[in-house]
Order: C-alpha cells, then structure tokens, then sequence
C-alpha cells in the first residue's frame, strides 16, 4: 500500500517542473546548508542509501522508522535528524516552505498529513517508546536549532502522544513559541503535534496564539491545528472578525476552508454571508463574497489545478534549481533536493 499518496503526485509535479530549470545548486553553497552541516555524513549515507520512492511505502517508511527508533546505536538526537531526514525524502521536513500540491487548500493538505503521521504512529503504539530523552532534545535545542527541536517534538508525538499532551501545554504557550529559533519553524511543528495530541488547555493556548500572531503562515499552522479536531467554529468567525491586515487574506481562506470541512454547504455559505454583513473592512468583505461567489478555486488563493506551488513563509526565499530548491530563512539556509 502506497501510504503517501498526496507526496507522490508532489514528487512527479515537482519533478516535473524542475525539468524545464537548466542551472542546478552551486555544490559549495549546498555544502554550506542546514542536512549538510548539522547533520553527520554516516546518518546522510545511511538514508541516502534507500531509493526514494521506498520511503513512499506504507510498510517502508514504518518499518525503517521502528528500526532506527529501537536502535541502541543511535542517540535520541540522531533519531530526530533520521526522522527528519526520512520527511525530506518525502517533502514533509519544514523550514519555511511547504509545497502545496494541485486541487489542494493548505488545510486539506496540513489534514492529509496529520493523517499519515497518525497512520504512522498506529502503527508503531507497540513500541509504547519512552520519549523523555526526544523531549529532552525539545528543550535544549528549541532556542538554538527550531528544526531538530521541532522534528524531536513531532517524533515523540508520533511514538506516544499521550506522554507529550502535558508537555504540549508548554510548547504551545506563545511566549515559548516566540523565545524559539526561527519561531514560524517552531510553531509548525508544534501545530503538527498538536494535531495529533491535544486537550482543553493546548487548545485554549492555540486559540490565544491565533489571535495574537501577525504572520499569515503561521496563523495558518494554527488554524489547521485547532481545526484539527471539533473545536467550536466560533473561534475561526471571531479570527477573521478581528484580522485587520489585508496581507493575511490566506488565514483567512484557511479558515474558511476548515470550516467546510466541519459544516454542511448549506451552513458554510449562511456562515460567509453572515461575515459578509459583519466585516467592516472592504478587502474581507470582498474576500468573502469572491469565495461564496465561486471565484476562488478551491477556496484557497495559492491552489493551482495542474501545478505545484511553493507556499513559502513571511521573510523566506525559495529558489528552484534543476536538482532541486533552496531555501533562505533569515539564517537559515537549507536544500531539498529533487
């Protein structure tokens, strides 16, 4: 079975449209970015060492997943860089871009993830795996390096969601999130296990981030976290009532998208209307009449029908080379390759 559906129509767009690119990545810039100089050239060979299309097996990417978690050899930090390595080789690792397949919103998109990582961690609730020392890495790395703190927090989630709920009550209060390295790479990796792991107070603290960050992507992590499971839709209506930036038009599309997802189409469109009456700004009425007309595809503005696209996070650059795309956050320089 293949268990990565979604990533495989990824790869071939992905593929496919870096054909028509002629120049690739300067080797030594690449040699200078984030898998290439924080990650150990033994744990690259070991993953590089599959074909990637394996990892696009259900069984495959279990299968290898429990085998390196169970692996004595390996300490609990070389576990979240195999794990992160594994994401890469699928298009799931975050730093700042996402790549946003055809027909999808980003909220269908964050859903179908969520929904492999918990195929993923079904199938690996046997090992009923000890995740204190992945949380260990959580908390010595999240103000140093967001990417490895926030792949140990996704892993310990996946092994045992419910020994990291309580921790999760810390690292979605917005003070953490905003102390993190690189924040908007934190706080989607956060919003990730959330999705998978989350009670009353992991909610009320996502609920108080939504309304208080600024940044359109990760408004967006949030409300795909939150909407993640049946929270009350009132939350996203008070949102998009109070956002005032007309550069956030995406968030809210994404909760609008969500909110399809939860309702009837019959109530989804009496619930636009109703924003429609009650917005004050003309650019969110606007947004909303277009949506409730039609004239958004797939409700979300970045959607294409025939191509992938990179969505790409407030203050990031994605350039895309013949064998690959590179990736600038602030200091951050990270390569995926093709």
């Amino acid at each position: 079975m293949m268990r990565r559906i979604i990533p495989t129509v990824l790869l071939f767009f992905f593929v496919s449209s870096l054909l028509a690119q002629s120049r690739p990545a300067n080797k030594l810039t690449v040699d200078k970015t984030y898998f290439m100089t924080e990650i150990k050239k033994p744990l690259r060979d070991f993953i590089d060492g599959f074909n990637k299309e394996d990892f696009f097996k259900d069984d495959f990417f279990d299968n290898l997943l429990r085998k390196i978690v169970i692996e004595k050899k390996y300490s609990e930090k070389e576990k979240a860089q195999l794990f992160y390595l594994m994401e890469k080789r699928v298009g799931y690792s975050f730093v700042g871009l996402e790549y946003l397949p055809p027909l999808q919103s980003y909220f269908t998109y964050h859903t179908g993830k969520t929904f492999i990582q918990q195929h993923t961690a079904k199938d690996l609730k046997d090992l009923n795996y000890n995740v204190s020392g992945l949380l260990a890495v959580v908390d010595s790395n999240r103000t140093k390096d967001a990417i490895l703190a926030g792949n140990a927090l996704l892993l310990a989630t996946i092994l045992n969601s419910v020994a990291v709920t309580k921790k999760l009550e810390t690292l979605t209060q917005l003070d953490v999130i905003n102390a993190s390295k690189n924040p908007d790479i934190f706080n989607h990796y956060v919003c990730m296990s959330a999705s998978i792991s989350q009670n009353q107070v992991i909610t009320a603290n996502l609920t108080q981030n939504l309304m208080t960050f600024r940044q359109c992507g990760m408004i967006e992590d949030v409300l795909c976290a939150i909407y993640s499971k049946d929270n009350y839709v009132t939350t996203m209506k008070v949102y998009i009532l109070n956002e005032k930036n007309p550069k956030n038009d995406l968030a809210i599309e994404t909760a609008l998208c969500a909110l399809a997802a939860k309702v009837p189409k019959a109530s989804h469109e009496k619930s636009i209307k109703a924003l429609v009456a009650s917005a004050r700004e003309p650019w969110k009425t606007d947004l909303c009449q277009k949506i409730l007309d039609g004239k958004i595809p797939f409700n979300y503005g970045l959607t294409s029908k025939d191509q992938l696209v990179n969505k790409v996070w407030e203050g990031v650059t994605a350039t895309v080379y013949a064998d690959g795309t590179m990736v600038l956050n602030g200091k951050l320089m990270e390569f995926d390759p093709n």
